[in-house]
């Protein structure tokens, strides 16, 4: 149950990522290194204050090539999902990059042996479909928004990506060590595409620096981090399924704040949402790993 309730939060926290985008006003990579940025700076005085008293395990060998590899992964998962904000319909992005428990499941099944039972498959497709159904009638894949919609699908399979490995360095490494790593790790590899793309780097309005860091603090260092606490006790596509929660949370506070009222489709696919999530929860077993 704790770890449902926190998932949950998790889903919670993650929903009003692509609003908060939205409403910063600034270019599309910019926003995704200073999310990251944020979000490391937040996690900084734990990190050193943990360091200081040596109640973490240092980074080391194996693990720390993994986590290089998560951050870069979850850099790139940044930059292409920010984008294509940019280049289609909110709907289209949201849906593409939630469509990452399908390449969890695969990627799971290939370098972690996780195997999915009937339940489990039959769990993803209903909530997969959910997901796609929420976006009704503003789902659109024409020509026009092509761009966009390749780099939310780029973005599904980067952040995909970066969860499986995670499941494997959570198993071993204390979740403060993971996280502060892989966003700073994250945030360095966002610099180089920032300044390829010639996109600003200072110049931005006050609610603009506080659109970052609500964007580090909230989605980032409470719902990713989440996400990451979880995956040390549940399977990586498990805990990628969840996200799925994102659309319902993301339609909702786009009624509060943008006067987006909700669909019927809406309704449907958060319903079809909560059965998928429930037939998984009935199938998955929780390890008794320590906190």
């Amino acid at each position: 149950m704790k770890q449902i309730l926190l998932l949950f939060t998790a889903a919670a926290a993650v929903s009003p990522a692509s609003i908060f985008i939205l409403l910063a006003g600034a270019p599309s990579m910019s926003i995704a290194f200073y999310r990251m940025v944020a979000s490391s700076l937040i996690l900084l005085p734990f990190f050193l204050y943990r360091s200081y008293k040596k109640s973490i395990t240092p980074l080391t060998g194996h693990d720390a090539v993994l986590t290089i590899i998560a951050g870069l992964c979850l850099s790139a998962h940044f930059a292409t999902w920010v984008t294509s904000l940019f280049y289609t319909p909110v709907a289209n992005s949201v849906i593409l990059v939630t469509t990452q428990p399908i390449y969890v499941a695969i990627l799971g099944w290939i370098f972690l042996k996780e195997k999915l039972g009937y339940k489990g498959i039959i769990g993803i497709i209903v909530a997969v479909s959910g997901a796609i159904v929420i976006a009704g009638g503003d789902f659109n894949l024409s020509s026009e928004y092509m761009l966009g919609d390749i780099l939310a699908i780029i973005g599904a399979i980067m952040a995909a990506s970066y969860f499986t490995i995670g499941r494997q360095v959570r198993k071993k490494v204390h979740l403060l060590t993971y996280i502060f790593y892989c966003y700073t790790i994250s945030a360095i590899g966002l610099l180089p595409v920032v300044l390829i793309f010639s996109q600003p780097l200072h110049g931005f309005s006050g609610m603009t620096w506080f659109y970052f860091f609500l964007l580090g603090l909230i989605p980032t260092v409470i719902g990713h981090s989440l996400y990451n606490w979880a995956l040390k006790y549940l399977r990586a596509f498990w805990v990628g399924v969840c996200i799925l929660g994102e659309p319902i949370g993301a339609t909702l506070l786009a009624w509060i704040v943008l006067d987006q009222k909700p669909t019927f489709f809406f309704y449907i696919g958060a319903a079809l949402i909560g059965v998928g999530l429930l037939v998984l929860f009935s199938t998955e077993k929780v390890e008794s790993a320590p906190a």
